[in-house]
């Protein structure tokens, strides 16, 4: 099949890895099975310290005809899923780009369903779409629910790209595994490897201010696992909402305050300068899980200076 096909062009399907050998035979089977056949695969490891690298080139050497070209990269150290995303985009060549954690799976038909909407919608170049949840293991028993994260209602009732950025300001509503781009765009616009955590956000900003419009289609796209493991964690649910608040501050800084008028990035400059002074006394401690930290930033959380405000003048108001 011809790359450059316009009714068919190449996908690359990209596969992001760290430490994921129990679970990315699964992954790799569901982009094998798809129903377009016109696809390229890229994985790239994240410097896993469990014999990922090891299974995947076992198995695209068992399997390296179905697809168009294959390409594992590797690195000494782990970076991040930022860099990590990067990299794979870097050395895809195809017209459009599907990623995918190496704990997921695609539904048989994602790819062949995308790209019949982008011929349909010659004007998208960011697709996104529902995907379903499971706990742990993808079988009927485990099936948790379908979910968009708004992404419908986000992408149909906002259609400008200037209006889904402002919205975008206020709330994240697109769920980074069922993404369907233009290639071209995300080598453009690349991850922002500054927040390894925070990798999804920063791009969708950074994708809508710069004129891109998001688009939905109306289709189970992913099979999305919910890991048991990943919902306890070792520092306790409680610490480490407590950190991801923390990080979210540096993020915040750079994308969402400068948009905001000059009252409101006072008053988070006077939030910010309370977090330090609270971290400062050894008062909340990011690597911290004990329940005296969670109650510090939630009495902080009420007693933010914005938020007062905000809620006396929408008391006024009603």
């Amino acid at each position: 099949m011809a790359e450059n096909n316009t009714k068919e062009p190449l996908v690359s399907v990209g596969i992001l890895s760290y430490n994921s050998s129990k679970t990315i035979l699964e992954t790799l089977e569901s982009v094998k099975a798809q129903t377009y056949k016109n696809i390229e695969l890229i994985i790239s490891d994240d410097a896993s310290k469990d014999n990922t690298v090891e299974v995947c080139r076992k198995w695209i050497e068992e399997n390296k005809a179905r697809f168009v070209r294959c390409e594992i990269l590797t690195v000494p150290e782990n970076t991040g899923i930022p860099a990590n995303a990067n990299r794979r985009i870097a050395a895809s060549r195809g017209v459009w780009s599907k990623g995918v954690a190496a704990d997921d799976i695609l539904a048989p038909d994602c790819i062949e369903n995308f790209v019949n909407y982008v011929n349909e919608n010659l004007q998208a170049e960011i697709v996104f779409a529902k995907f379903q949840e499971f706990k742990d293991v993808f079988d009927k028993k485990n099936f948790l629910l379908v979910k968009d994260c708004r992404a419908k209602w986000f992408c149909e009732s906002l259609d400008t790209p200037q209006k889904q950025f402002k919205k975008l300001l206020g709330n994240y509503y697109c769920h980074a595994c069922t993404m369907f781009a233009k290639l071209d765009l995300l080598k453009r616009i690349k991850y922002d490897e500054e927040f390894k955590g925070i990798e999804d956000y920063p791009m969708w900003l950074r994708l809508t201010k710069s004129g891109v419009r998001f688009h939905f289609m109306d289709s189970v796209v992913v099979y999305y696992r919910h890991s048991s493991s990943s919902i306890s964690g070792h520092n306790g649910s409680l610490g480490r909402f407590l950190s991801f608040w923390l990080k979210m501050e540096p993020f915040k800084a750079k994308y969402i305050y400068p948009e905001k008028s000059a009252f409101y990035r006072f008053m988070r400059r006077a939030r910010r300068c309370q977090v330090a002074l609270l971290k400062k006394a050894g008062l909340i401690n990011p690597d911290n899980s004990r329940g005296r930290d969670a109650v510090l930033a939630f009495f902080y959380y009420l007693m933010s200076p914005h938020l007062v405000l905000k809620k006396i003048i929408g008391k006024f108001r009603s």
